[in-house]
């Protein structure tokens, strides 16, 4: 009686080791692409946010030389003010605070220098402050 031969298995080909290194290596990119897009939408995120406290910062300053110079011709004594606007009528969640002084021009006396100095959001690391003058009469 002949003695047959077992089957052989097949021997693995190389490539299927490859295949899987070339999968964990997209994998890896594909990782790098979706970290370095998240981290991008993060920026612009907070680009954003900074963009609108310093539109909202000069909004306020702009509003406290109208609120200064409205205080003078009521009160023509008037020289300081610390207003502080809450969130609800910022129509924000966060408060903004808004500094008036009124100091006499040491050039022309009859006139006053009116400073202005606005922050928002206030009490924020990331508050933005605006400073102007205005010469009142």
């Amino acid at each position: 009686m002949k003695r047959q031969r077992p089957p052989t298995a097949p021997m693995p080909s190389p490539r299927r080791g490859s295949a899987i290194v070339f999968a964990l290596v997209a994998l890896f990119v594909a990782s790098l692409m979706i970290a370095s897009l998240l981290r991008t939408a993060s920026m612009s995120h907070r680009q954003l946010l900074r963009d609108e406290f310093r539109t909202q910062a000069h909004l306020l300053a702009d509003a406290g030389g109208e609120r200064a110079l409205a205080q003078l011709r009521k009160q023509p004594d008037f020289t300081d003010e610390v207003w502080t606007v809450p969130a609800d009528q910022l129509g924000f969640e966060r408060t903004a605070v808004v500094r008036l002084k009124v100091i006499t021009d040491p050039v022309r006396s009859a006139k006053r220098i009116v400073a202005i100095t606005a922050e928002y959001p206030a009490g924020n690391p990331d508050v933005v402050r605006v400073s102007r003058e205005l010469i009142a009469p």
